[in-house]
């Protein structure tokens, strides 16, 4: 009855955190420019908007191709390079169908965006007409994420003049083009090493869903087991685990702090967890592996953390 009990807890525990990755999200606020530039350098003007675009054209291609708007590339590209375009100051509350930025050197995609900020800010604007639809663009020039604001049918005093003798055709309006929804998570699953001063050793193995609300931070939740490996006579055979953590990242760093449920033959009580670790592989928004070192103690023995548990560990990023 014990194990089924266990079983029950950490079935539950994982149905409650996997469900972090599938919540239905509204629209992005954003708040903050600057964050996740994709350009390194503030476009103090027309000239420097083209030399971004010119010196990062594969990126920016390659923006345009995971939002599903490969078609308006080229159309882009020529409104730039020929200055037609426009300063304005983008107002709180205004609505953009998808940006594209870059973290750590990565190009990203974020679709369904409002401006959330307290104050205007300073902006690009050019248009991109194509099959009787009007795209128009802002790109900030603090950071030069490019996005789409709108997509709208091309007025009529802006349509090529018709043959007189010709009947009149009614442009059809085309729907803008799909978006892909950027990954807002990652499945991850982790291995690793575990000492506790009894003297006792855990093998812990945990999976779980990592949420991420911006570029920097993310809710990790985690589930798993912890076999003995090494000491306590056959007291004890492991530890269920059911954790979450709240990470920030910083480039290929990142620090997590959280807390996490312990259930073992011998005690059952609430940790908490601090972690630090390092991407060794890949972008931090994508597929990686890293390494981390683990601190974990009950919240009533903080006073006496020789009790706590302190392990290293690989994770892996899906």
């Amino acid at each position: 009855m014990e194990i089924k009990s266990k079983f029950k807890s950490s079935l539950l525990m994982l149905c409650i955190f996997l469900c972090i990755g599938s919540v239905a999200h509204a629209e992005t606020e954003l708040k903050v420019l600057g964050t996740s530039p994709f350009s390194q350098y503030e476009l103090k003007s027309v000239d420097d908007l083209r030399q971004m675009v010119e010196s990062l054209r594969s990126d920016l291609k390659n923006g345009f191709e995971r939002v599903g708007a490969a078609d308006l590339f080229e159309g882009f590209l020529t409104q730039v390079n020929q200055g037609n375009v426009d300063t304005i100051e983008v107002q709180p509350g205004q609505k953009m169908q998808w940006m594209i930025f870059r973290n750590a050197r990565a190009v990203k995609v974020i679709t369904d965006l409002v401006w959330a900020g307290d104050e205007p800010f300073t902006a690009y604007q050019l248009d991109v007409d194509k099959s009787g639809t009007r795209y128009s663009f802002i790109i900030p020039v603090i950071c030069g994420n490019v996005a789409l604001a709108q997509a709208s049918t091309v007025p009529a005093s802006a349509a090529a003049p018709m043959p007189v003798a010709a009947p009149q055709e009614t442009a059809t309006p085309v729907s803008p083009p799909a978006v892909v929804e950027p990954d807002k998570g990652h499945f991850v699953a982790d291995i690793g090493v575990m000492y506790m001063d009894e003297p006792v050793t855990y093998l812990p193995v945990r999976v779980g869903y990592d949420y991420w609300f911006c570029d920097y931070f993310s809710l990790l939740g985690l589930v798993g087991y912890a076999p003995v490996i090494h000491g306590k006579g056959g007291i004890d055979d492991g530890a269920i685990m059911a954790d979450l953590l709240g990470v920030f990242r910083y480039g290929r760093m990142f620090l997590g702090a959280g807390a996490g449920y312990w259930h073992s033959d011998l005690s059952e009580h609430v940790d908490g967890i601090a972690e630090l670790g390092y991407i060794i592989f890949g972008e931090p928004a994508e597929q990686n592996v890293s390494l981390f070192v683990e601190g974990r103690s009950a919240f009533d023995e903080f006073d006496h953390l020789e009790k706590g548990r302190i392990g290293a560990g690989v994770r892996f990023q899906f």
